[in-house]
């Protein structure tokens, strides 16, 4: 059964995207099946990933993998969303089908992104809050994969809601700045609504610290120091494992992808150990936990 986490937080540029790609792809090549949900409209993940796995050469400069073979037959997450005017018009009977999926390589897959999203999300409809877990259910994708992993927007939106009421955990990538705070408040609190609201058992698994510096100035620890020091992040636990400043996954040649480099590599890879430790740590917790309330109820 598929472990599912949503990787978020309120504020842009926090390296989420990098993260959760890093994540996947680390988590594939050690042979687990993983499929990646890029719920925000940037689809920066989708980009990212088709770069360096479906390079294709076009000739043309307007063309690519994503506009060739994805937006053409509607294989992107906002097929979820459509409206059923819409599917017929794409000659689709459903917006559930698997068809959706595409492989990047073996044990990896995508959800591909799409800028579309903004246009639902306006439209205020509530009810597709339910449509990621719709999907996972009727193609039963808890099965067939070990992790699903969603990159979600860094704003409050139907697709933030519907990736974390689907998700077993949620990761909160972040900067050490004097703004980060703002965002661990509003997401900490909109989460705490959603899961009384939803009554769902949501766990965070932690903070990690990215575009970190390896020589941080006195005004930096400073800043790291506050901040950790305010209350709503002393209930979080915070990752050992930190993800480094590296211009090479903006400029590299090898694409944005950090673990095609090996100082991000090292990084990605000591940041899934930590967090695969984690999970298995609160499940042996609960599992220790319903023996002995069994215990109780039957003693």
């Amino acid at each position: 059964m598929a472990d599912i986490i949503s990787f978020i937080n309120m504020k842009g540029g926090v390296g989420k995207t990098t993260l959760s790609i890093g994540i996947a792809d680390y988590l594939s090549g050690i042979g687990k099946k993983v499929l990646i949900i890029d719920a925000d409209p940037q689809f920066n993940a989708t980009q990212a990933l088709l770069d360096t796995y479906k390079l294709i050469d076009y000739k043309e400069d307007t063309k690519n993998y994503y506009t060739e073979e994805i937006l053409p037959k509607s294989k992107t997450v906002y097929r979820l969303f459509m409206r059923t005017e819409e599917l017929l018009e794409n000659q689709e009977e459903n917006s559930y089908q698997e068809d959706i999926i595409v492989n990047l390589k073996e044990n990896l897959d995508i959800v591909c992104g799409d800028l579309r999203l903004v246009l639902i999300n306006n439209s205020g409809d509530y009810k597709n809050v339910k449509k990621f877990k719709k999907f996972i259910d009727i193609n039963k994708l808890r099965e067939k994969y070990d992790f699903i992993l969603f990159d979600c927007p860094p704003t409050l939106t139907i697709y933030t809601d519907g990736a974390l009421l689907v998700s077993d955990y949620y990761l909160i990538p972040n900067r050490i700045d004097r703004y980060s705070i703002v965002g661990i408040d509003s997401l900490q609190k909109a989460i705490k609504d959603l899961v009384i609201e939803e009554e769902i058992d949501l766990k965070c698994l932690g903070l990690i610290y990215t575009m970190v510096k390896k020589d941080m100035t006195q005004k930096q620890n400073k800043i790291k120091k506050d901040f950790e020091n305010k209350k709503v992040v002393k209930e979080i636990d915070i990752f050992s494992s930190t993800l480094s400043v590296v211009d090479h996954i903006q400029w590299g040649t090898q694409g944005s992808l950090p673990t095609k480099y090996k100082n991000s590599y090292e990084d990605i890879e000591a940041i899934t150990l930590e967090l695969l430790t984690k999970i298995l740590n609160m499940k042996t917790s609960y599992q220790m936990s319903s023996k002995f309330f069994k215990k109780l109820i039957f003693f």
